[in-house]
C-alpha cells in the first residue's frame, strides 16, 4: 500500500517546473527579478529534518515527522504485511537504507515463517530475501554500507543467527544456531546484542564470543531493545517490563543508569543530537495488545518530551516493536569546482554525514539524485541546476549541491571559487540531454519535495553530460523518494580470492569504478569495450567482503550500481 501523499512526477510537471524557473508564462518581468534576487542568497542546511519509520504488531511499516511539540498525528503507510496466526507481533525489525529509498524488515508472516523482506519507500517492489517454516522472529540489525542484514529467528524453540545480504535471494552468509537469544545491531565492524541481561560487544560470526560486555541490569531482566548514541559511546536500553529507558557502557563496571520512564518500550532509535526515540509495545515474545505510540526524549533534560500519538488508528494490536531513525542530509564539507579548459565547469559532489546503523539511523543522501546551484562573482545563476555549467563570461565561479532523502532535503556550502580568466572561442556543450532523467530545475535555496522519480532505465542513445536525476525543491520537511537504479545484464563471479562482474554501459556515465570493503579494501578502475564494462579484483583477504560496482558521473555521483556481499575464504 502506497501512501497518497508520495506522488510520481510527470515529463509535464517537469517541463512546467524549468518553464517557471526560466521566469517564463504570465508573471511579470519585474516580479521575476525580485523573485531570483530574494533567492540569490544561498543558505546550507544546519538542522536535519527528523523522520521516524516503524513496524507495528499488526504489520504496518509507516513514517511520521518528528513534531517540535507533543502531538497526535496521522502516520503515513508505507507497507501492509499480512500477519500471521501464532503470533501478534508481524514486524520485529524495521531498517532504512536512504541511499537506495528502502526499507529492510524482518517478522513473522501469514504463512507464519519468519522472513526477511525489503521494499521501495514508496511501497513499491517488496521482495522477499528469506523465509523459514514455523520461525518466529526475534529482531534486526542492519548496516546500509555493506547491505547485510543481521536477523535473529527461533525455529523449533532454538535461536538461529542469520547474516544475509539484502541483495541475494536465499542466499545466507551464516545460518547457524546460538545458545541464547538476542537482539542484534551491526554496522559492518562491530556488532551489538542485548540478551536481556546485558549488553555486549560480540563477534559477527560468533555471538558468543565476547569483545565488551556491560554489567548485568538488575531484575526484572527485560532489556529487549538498544542503540548507542555513537558520539558519546552510551548505549541506551528500553526495560519492556520494569518501563524505563537506561544508560549503559560496555566496560562492565558501572551499573545501569535511568534515563526516563517510558511505558512498555519495545524499540528505540537515537537521533545525531543524542535524542533518543522510543516506541510503545511489546518484547518480542510476549504477545499481549499495545496501542503504538513514541516518545522522544532529551536525556540531558534541556529539550522537553515529545509525545507522538495517534498511531493506534483506533485498534490495540499497533504496538511499535521495530524503530528506525532518519535525518535528512547535513554536508560536512563543501564541493570543489573544476575547470577543464574549455570553459566548461564540473562541480563535484559535497561530503555529507553518513548512517549510523547502531544508533538505527540512517542519515545519507539518495545515491543517484543531487541538484547544483551555480553561481558567479557571487551572484546565483539561475536554471543551472547540473553538474556541469559553460561559462560564457569571465569571473569567479562557484557551485553548492542538493541532496535529498526520505527525511527531506539538504544545501551544501559553497565552494571556493575558480577563477575563469579566458573563454574559448567554440566549446563543446556539456549538459544533460537525456529525456529519460527526470529533472526539476531549484528556484530557491530550499530542497526537497514529497515525490517518486523514477531512474533513467540506462538509454544508451544520450549524448553529453551526465542525467544526474535533480533533487525538485519545494520544502525541506517533505520527504523525496528516488530508487537507485541497478546495473542493467549484470553477471557477478566469485572464485577464490578473486572477485568479477561484467554489465552493460550506463547512459551518462563518465567512468566505472569497482568497490572492496571490509576485510579487503580497494578501488579499482572498471575496463570498458564497446557496450560493456568488466571489473576484477584479485587477491581478496579472508573474510566478509563487500563489492559494489558503480557507473559514476563526471562528479562521481552514482548514476547506477549492483552490490554483492561474500565470505571470502
Amino acid at each position: 500500500m502506497k501512501s497518497s501523499l508520495v506522488r510520481r512526477v510527470s515529463t509535464s510537471i517537469v517541463l512546467a517546473g524549468l518553464i517557471a524557473s526560466c521566469g517564463g508564462g504570465s508573471e511579470s518581468s519585474d516580479t521575476t527579478e525580485r523573485t531570483r534576487n530574494a533567492a540569490s542568497t544561498w543558505v546550507p542546511t544546519a538542522t536535519p529534518n527528523k523522520v521516524l519509520v516503524f513496524g507495528s504488531q499488526d504489520g504496518l511499516i509507516q513514517s511520521v515527522t518528528v513534531p517540535a511539540s507533543s502531538e497526535k498525528v496521522e502516520p503515513v503507510v508505507i507497507a501492509t504485511i499480512a500477519p500471521g496466526t501464532m503470533y501478534s507481533n508481524t514486524l520485529s525489525g524495521v531498517a532504512v537504507d536512504t541511499a537506495r529509498s528502502q526499507v529492510i524488515f524482518s517478522g513473522s508472516n501469514s504463512s507464519n515463517e519468519a522472513f526477511l523482506s525489503r521494499i521501495n519507500l514508496d511501497g513499491t517492489d517488496e521482495q522477499q530475501i528469506f523465509a523459514t517454516p514455523g520461525g518466529f522472529s526475534y529482531g534486526m540489525g542492519y548496516d546500509p554500507s555493506s547491505r547485510i542484514a543481521v536477523p535473529l529467528f527461533s525455529q523449533a524453540g532454538a535461536p538461529r543467527h542469520i547474516l544475509h545480504s539484502v541483495d541475494d535471494i536465499n542466499a545466507p552468509l551464516l545460518n547457524k544456531f546460538q545458545a541464547f537469544y538476542s537482539i542484534p545491531l551491526y554496522d559492518g565492524s562491530r556488532t551489538l546484542i542485548t540478551t536481556n541481561e546485558y549488553v555486549r560487544e560480540v563477534s559477527i560470526s560468533d555471538f558468543s564470543v565476547d569483545v565488551s560486555s556491560s554489567k548485568a541490569i538488575s531484575a526484572p531482566f527485560d532489556l529487549w531493545a538498544i542503540a548507542e548514541d555513537t558520539l558519546s559511546d552510551i548505549v541506551y536500553g528500553a526495560r519492556q517490563q520494569a518501563g524505563n529507558i537506561v544508560a549503559v557502557d560496555l566496560s562492565g563496571i558501572a551499573s545501569e543508569s535511568k534515563v526516563e520512564a517510558v511505558n512498555t518500550p519495545a524499540s528505540i532509535a537515537v537521533f545525531s543530537d543524542g535524542t533518543i526515540a522510543t516506541g510503545a509495545g511489546q518484547a518480542p515474545n510476549r504477545f499481549a495488545a499495545v496501542a503504538g505510540e513514541i516518545t522522544v526524549s532529551d536525556p540531558t533534560g534541556a529539550s522537553p518530551q515529545i509525545v507522538i500519538s495517534g498511531l493506534d488508528r483506533g485498534a490495540s494490536l499497533t504496538g511499535v516493536q521495530s524503530l528506525w531513525a532518519v535525518e535528512s542530509p547535513i554536508a560536512t564539507a563543501p564541493p570543489t569546482v573544476s575547470d577543464d579548459g574549455s570553459g566548461v565547469l564540473t562541480c563535484s559532489d559535497a561530503t555529507w554525514r553518513g548512517d549510523l546503523p547502531l544508533s538505527r539511523l540512517s542519515r545519507s543522501p539518495i545515491a543517484s539524485s543531487r541538484s547544483y546551484a551555480w553561481f558567479k562573482d557571487g551572484v546565483r545563476i539561475f536554471d543551472a541546476p547540473y553538474e556541469t555549467h559553460r561559462a560564457t563570461e569571465l569571473g569567479a565561479y562557484s557551485c553548492a549541491v542538493m541532496s535529498a532523502n526520505y527525511a527531506g532535503g539538504g544545501n551544501s556550502p559553497e565552494s571556493d571559487p575558480v577563477k575563469v580568466t579566458s573563454i574559448p572561442t567554440t566549446t563543446v556543450a556539456s549538459f544533460p540531454t537525456d529525456s529519460s532523467a527526470s529533472t526539476i530545475a531549484p528556484t530557491d535555496s530550499v530542497a526537497a519535495t514529497t515525490t517518486t522519480i523514477g531512474s533513467t532505465g540506462g538509454s544508451e542513445s544520450s549524448v553529453g553530460g551526465s542525467p544526474v536525476v535533480a533533487v525538485p525543491v519545494i520544502s525541506p520537511s517533505e520527504p523525496v523518494v528516488v530508487v537507485t537504479p541497478t546495473l542493467r545484464s549484470a553477471k557477478w563471479t566469485f572464485k577464490g580470492r578473486t572477485a568479477k562482474i561484467t554489465f552493460k554501459k550506463w547512459s551518462g556515465a563518465s567512468k566505472y569504478r569497482f568497490y572492496v570493503r571490509g576485510a579487503t579494501r580497494k578501488n579499482i578502475v572498471c575496463k570498458t569495450a564497446k557496450t560493456t564494462v568488466t571489473c576484477t579484483t584479485t587477491s581478496l583477504k579472508k573474510g566478509l567482503n563487500t563489492f559494489s560496482a558503480k557507473a559514476l558521473s563526471r562528479s562521481g555521483i552514482t548514476l547506477a550500481l549492483s552490490t554483492k556481499t561474500r565470505n571470502t575464504k
